[in-house]
């Protein structure tokens, strides 16, 4: 049976609904920010984004906005540029205040929604295209960036683009659906620069089933997914290496995130898997260094020190490590988390509460939703790579919540998948989906083409009756 995706259809219904949607999400965060949000005092990280917008669109670069309001002018590559970007682009059409930004993140919000809404149509079907749309729309973990003026709000529309396109990829291989997918990865990239791991972890084994299916070598798929991702990240990382005195890639926070992550109160106090920002002062109160923590003096000195702490107490760190894939998965000290997220990261507690019981109820759903895809031979790394890039950075560096928002949308989709599957036990769907899979490569057989027809259509009828 041919796939039931929005990309591909006319169903003008299903279009409308998946409007509605979008709207009503983009109603929610909107309301929120202007009645909970509006006029709020930030601080560290939104601060940045806010600031470092605004100098943008003034004509003066990619500066520290911090040091410039010491009246001093530093290069700054603290975060990627994608989030600033975006911003600055409403600060010159005047645009240029805290509530504007964060009107702004709620429109890039309402995009992530209806990305969602696409990605799940592609993956399982009208009904959870429209269920992933709706768990966006609503889930606590989702807007709640929203307002906030953090990149984590584009995070998640970038991540959801790259599931969706990694899935129409598969079901319509090419070289240029994979150089979309490249590019994708790359915007994901420049938004938060830990998910340049989606480059390995999705882009090369979606080329190498590309290369299987369409038989060509490789090698070539590979270069047309990175080549693409590319050109979006050469030019950054050249503009960092001109323009710093030491080598700056994607940003310049290695060593300040290696430094609050590996010290006294992470490694034995109660923060033990978080980070804690005192420890990097206290090395450069100790060196006696007042430059940013960003410049090039303060750098050496926060790396060698860690370096050295982590060396002296290296028994203590696979602790540490469980500590952190405790506090991500939410198994580890949750309600000492929701106090760090209402006291450090100045998130409203009823939000983060609400947040973190959506979370649980959402859970099982999403781990029915993946039983479900795996049955249905539908491939599971697009949406479970993001999650493990997740992983990978908080085993390398510590746990935040704000991480998990790469994977909160790849969350959304597979608890539509789980809930719909359950639902269609009981009211089936009038096009139910089926997963085709992509076309055959030139060297496969007929029967080889019938035989995975029959053991698709075989999984899809048990999963369904």
């Amino acid at each position: 049976m041919e796939p039931d995706t929005g990309g591909r259809s006319g169903d003008r219904g299903w279009w409308i609904g998946l409007g509605i949607i979008v709207l009503a999400g983009l109603a929610l965060r909107v309301a929120y920010v202007w009645f909970f949000r509006r006029g709020i005092d930030l601080q560290g990280d939104p601060v940045y984004y806010h600031d470092a917008a605004n100098l943008l669109a003034d004509g003066k670069g990619f500066i520290n906005p911090f040091a410039y309001e010491e009246g001093r002018t530093v290069q700054g590559a603290d975060h990627p540029p994608l989030y600033i970007v975006y911003l600055a682009l409403f600060s010159v059409l005047g645009l240029r205040s805290v509530t504007a930004h964060l009107l702004a993140s709620c429109l890039l919000g309402a995009a992530a929604v209806g990305v969602g809404g696409l990605a799940g149509r592609e993956v399982a079907g009208r009904r959870a295209g429209w269920l992933t749309a709706g768990l966006m729309a609503v889930y606590p973990n989702v807007w709640r960036f929203d307002g906030m003026v953090l990149s984590e709000t584009m995070v998640i529309f970038t991540v959801m683009l790259t599931v969706l396109l990694a899935y129409r990829c598969w079901r319509a291989p090419s070289g240029l659906a994979l150089a979309w997918v490249g590019l994708s990865a790359a915007a994901s990239t420049l938004a938060r620069s830990e998910l340049g791991l989606l480059l390995p972890l999705l882009v090369v084994p979606l080329a190498v089933g590309t290369a299987r299916r369409l038989g060509r070598p490789v090698w070539r798929l590979i270069v047309a997914g990175i080549g693409a991702a590319g050109v979006l990240l050469v030019p950054w990382v050249v503009f960092n290496l001109v323009r710093f005195d030491r080598p700056v890639l994607l940003s310049s926070q290695m060593e300040v995130t290696l430094a609050v992550s590996n010290c006294e109160s992470v490694y034995y106090g109660d923060l033990i898997g978080y980070w804690d920002l005192r420890c990097g002062r206290e090395i450069l109160d100790r060196h006696q260094i007042r430059a940013e923590f960003s410049e090039a003096e303060a750098q050496r000195a926060l790396l060698e020190d860690t370096l050295r702490y982590m060396g002296d107490h290296r028994s203590r760190i696979p602790t540490v490590i469980a500590a952190r894939v405790g506090r991500i998965t939410g198994v580890f000290r949750p309600r000492q988390q929701i106090d760090i997220d209402v006291g450090a990261e100045l998130f409203p507690r009823r939000v983060m509460e609400a947040a973190t019981i959506s979370y649980w109820l959402l859970v099982p759903f999403a781990i029915a939703g993946a039983v479900v895809l795996r049955r249905r031979r539908v491939p599971l790394y697009p949406v479970l790579a993001p999650g493990i890039t997740v992983l990978i950075t908080v085993v390398l560096f510590y746990s935040s919540m704000r991480f998990r928002a790469t994977a909160e949308g790849p969350l959304c989709l597979l608890a539509a998948v789980g809930a719909t599957a359950l639902v269609s036990r009981w009211w089936p769907e009038e096009r139910a989906p089926a997963w085709d899979g992509p076309a055959a490569g030139p060297g496969a057989s007929h029967q080889d083409d019938q035989s995975e027809r029959d053991a698709r259509s075989g999984a899809n009828a048990a999963i369904t009756s």
